[in-house]
């Protein structure tokens, strides 16, 4: 079938008191995004937000210019925030219609359907919500869910039986003594090669039906030696199944910190585990876990004006990497960096581009100058990062001024990775040093990765069930509101409005699919409708 999304077009209301010059940029906005300029357009209608924050129509029309780019995830951002600046119904209709648009060029029809039952809430008259929402309708097909019944050393299960296409599914298990969950497994039922993505304890249905079961491994013990001189050291967990990340951290005493961590089978301290600065992955047999301490230098910063310095180690050892942390004040920038030895003040510590130097053998002083400026480069977050995004403190800074790096992941994902670029140039990378970067002497946009989150650690599916029971219980609160909130309009409208997606619904829904399928296909032609979407009209264009 022709998939058909409407697009509820750019926004120009009457400003009346508002100052010129804003009604000024949002035509100006509106001209570029008519021309096809959309990230123009984008760059505009942000201009135009941060002199004015709570402007509905800029913010509606931001949420437009990302669309056209497939920017979607920051478009449902843009049109979300919209529903926060205005208490009118019909515009908030139309935010949440284009939110549902979002879902719906990526074929997400089971999320969408449910945004657009929310568009019609909020404006009954909304055709074309209507319209779409039936169109999702068309295309949500509903499949068996089968547990495994004898999977080894555990049980799983699922908190559907049978759900729709797109419908998040959550897992939960309960292993036999002594065993932990490695992985869940979900494979097509009439074809197990064919794999279906599990994260963070949940799965997103496909259009078949799925067999459900899961890896379940023995657990193994994680003994600490408590006899090592001058600290003491602790793992993040007393037992690991195979596989499983341990991360080890120490207490040294005063002036002393970790030289090396050693990892071994225990009773066989000759067959040892790698270790990775703090974390190694768990054998298949129990570990003993020891380290060796070792006299600290001293890192000391001299004090400083027009700005203030920090370093990222106050202890080290010789060789080691210490960062230089720079801050100056307003109107200000570095000038120069030195690491002096305490021991010999004609011994220096190179510093390089990115406010990095080696420890010495011995003590040093960190000590720094700054310069008046009025240069000042961009600092901007990819808006278009998937599966979170990223925060900044900042949005410029001078060169080799230092910049904290913060990042929010998605739900089912986490923080992988900070990458760094010329703004306009990917080809120019910056690199990162943790949370935070040195900057360089031009803009840049500053990215991450995330990756979807295995849940492969006991705890960790502990969380994942707590959090799948909470979300349960608000979906049924949800449906319950629906349920009322529709009854309470079907009383208020002669025509009929959306129904909630109860069982009976839905059964409903998968009996007549065929049927819907072919009025869609007729209502298409008989109104001709376009693939792309619609603008209004608005004589301001």
């Amino acid at each position: 079938m022709k998939k058909r999304f409407v697009l509820v077009m750019l926004l120009l209301a009457v400003l009346g008191l508002q100052a010129q010059t804003i009604e000024k940029q949002l035509r100006k906005g509106n001209r570029q995004y008519k021309k096809g300029d959309f990230v123009e357009a984008e760059v505009t209608y942000r201009k135009l937000l941060e002199a004015m924050p709570t402007n509905a129509d800029a913010q509606f029309n931001l949420g437009d210019a990302l669309y056209q780019q497939e920017n979607y995830q920051a478009a449902m951002e843009a049109f979300q925030k919209v529903l926060e600046m205005t208490p009118d119904a019909k515009l908030k209709s139309k935010a949440v219609f284009n939110m549902g648009n979002c879902l719906l060029v990526q074929d997400r029809y089971y999320d969408a359907f449910h945004i657009f039952k929310q568009a019609l809430k909020l404006d009954p008259g909304n055709e074309d919500a209507l319209y779409n929402l039936e169109f999702c309708r068309a295309h949500l097909v509903k499949s068996h869910i089968w547990v495994h019944p004898e999977t080894p050393h555990g049980k799983v299960e699922a908190s559907e039986k049978e759900a729709f296409n797109g419908q998040q599914v959550g897992l939960s298990n309960k292993p036999d003594d002594g065993y932990a969950l490695s992985q869940y497994i979900v494979v097509k039922a009439d074809d197990q090669q064919v794999t279906v993505d599990v994260s963070g304890g949940r799965f997103e249905m496909p259009k078949f039906d799925v067999i459900v079961t899961a890896e379940f491994k023995q657990l193994h013990a994680i003994t600490v030696d408590q006899n090592t001189k001058h600290g003491k050291i602790f793992a993040d967990r007393k037992q690991a199944v195979e596989g499983q990340q341990v991360v080890l951290h120490a207490q040294p005493e005063p002036k002393y910190m970790v030289d090396a961590y050693r990892v071994f089978k225990t009773g066989s301290p000759n067959d040892t585990v790698p270790v990775n600065d703090t974390v190694f992955q768990m054998p298949d047999f129990d570990v003993t876990v020891t380290a060796t301490f070792r006299t600290a230098l001293k890192v000391s910063v001299d004090s400083t004006a027009n700005g203030t310095i920090s370093v990222t180690d106050t202890l080290a050892l010789p060789g080691q990497n210490i960062g230089i942390l720079v801050k100056p004040d307003k109107g200000y920038q570095l000038d120069e960096l030195t690491v002096v030895s305490d021991k010999d003040p004609l011994t220096t510590a190179p510093v390089n581009d990115m406010n990095l130097f080696q420890m010495l053998e011995s003590d040093v002083t960190v000590k720094a100058t700054f310069v008046e400026t009025d240069d000042f480069y961009k600092v901007e977050p990819d808006s278009a990062v998937e599966g979170g995004k990223v925060v900044l403190e900042v949005k410029e800074a001078t060169w080799k001024e230092t910049v904290a790096l913060h990042n929010e992941p998605e739900e089912g994902y986490q923080f992988k990775e900070y990458k760094i670029c010329q703004l306009g140039d990917t080809s120019v990378h910056v690199q990162p040093l943790g949370n935070f970067f040195t900057m360089p002497g031009f803009d840049v946009m500053v990215s991450a990765v995330f990756e979807k989150q295995e849940g492969n650690n006991q705890d960790q599916q502990n969380q994942q069930q707590d959090q799948q029971e909470q979300q349960e219980q608000q979906d049924q609160q949800q449906q319950n509101q629906d349920n009322q909130q529709d009854k309470q309009s079907q009383q208020q409208q002669q025509q009929q409005s959306p129904q909630d997606m109860s069982k009976e619904d839905a059964q409903r829904m998968l009996d007549a699919l065929e049927n819907q399928e072919k009025q869609t296909i007729e209502k298409v032609n008989e109104q001709q409708l376009r693939s792309q979407p619609k603008r209004k009209t608005d004589k301001d264009w």
